[in-house]
């Protein structure tokens, strides 16, 4: 089942709509997307990219990273079609596929958080749409609300377990801080030509 936010006109396209999909995998392939996600080394969070990147208080969380590999190659494969259908419904952007690995992150209930930023900076001026998988419960945790802001106010996505979001890359968003719990989620990219 797919949802949609921001009332779209499709002959008026607003790009800073978002799209999401309740219910996206299946309970078994939920299990296995956490096993896989704890299976690789995990990091602290870092802001910026390439040799600027360093951890900071801007951003407060651990992440792994999901290799696009042939073991994980059906999780790619799903992303991908939902990824299809939601550009298809909302933005029609080009898109060619992935850029990035796909990023398995908690954020915990010391104040995990991260603050308001866009996905593109140097050298990702190419990343289209911004995706999140909900891997927990939401009654599992207090705060870590993920949040848009189009200029025009701020939007709370929906934290169902289980949904899928697209919204473009070019948007602002944040994860507000944890005060209890822990908060895990898949998150990755899809790429285009960069925007110019």
């Amino acid at each position: 089942m797919s949802k949609q936010f921001l009332a779209n006109e499709r002959n008026n396209v607003n790009h800073f709509n978002y799209y999401y999909f309740t219910n996206a995998f299946t309970p078994e392939e939920l299990d296995t997307i956490k096993t896989i996600g704890n299976s690789y080394p995990k990091q602290l969070a870092e802001v910026g990219g390439g040799d600027d990147s360093q951890v900071s208080d801007y951003r407060k969380s651990e992440i792994s990273w999901i290799p696009e590999e042939p073991n994980n190659q059906w999780l790619y494969d799903k992303i991908s079609q939902y990824a299809i259908s939601a550009n298809k419904e909302m933005w029609n952007f080009d898109i060619w596929g992935y850029h990035d690995s796909l990023q398995f992150t908690n954020y915990y209930g010391d104040g995990g958080h991260y603050d308001w930023h866009a996905d593109l900076g140097p050298g990702i001026s190419n990343r289209k749409l911004s995706v999140v998988l909900q891997l927990s419960d939401p009654k599992d945790y207090v705060g870590g609300e993920l949040q848009m802001n189009t200029g025009g106010g701020i939007t709370s996505v929906a934290k169902e377990y289980n949904s899928l979001c697209f919204f473009p890359s070019f948007v602002l968003h944040r994860v507000t801080p944890l005060t209890s719990g822990t908060r895990t989620s898949l998150v990755t990219w899809l790429c285009g030509a960069n925007l110019r």
